[in-house]
């Protein structure tokens, strides 16, 4: 959303990504909250954000769909 110099467009992705912010901190809060299994939600995370990364620096840089 920086980069946007629509306003309406700005606005609106800046939203968006608060709200998916507050999504995935839920998310974890739950998962810290009724987990029963025993799992290191921490941990269990930082495996996931690893994950992702793996697969952004692996991307594409061509511009297409779905990469």
């Amino acid at each position: 959303s920086e980069k946007v110099k629509d306003e309406d467009l700005h606005s609106f992705y800046y939203e968006l990504m608060v709200s998916e912010a507050t999504h995935y901190t839920m998310f974890l809060s739950f998962a810290k909250k009724y987990n029963e299994g025993g799992v290191d939600v921490n941990a269990r995370w930082q495996e996931w954000l690893d994950y992702e990364a793996d697969i952004m620096k692996n991307y594409s840089k061509k511009e297409s769909i779905h990469g």
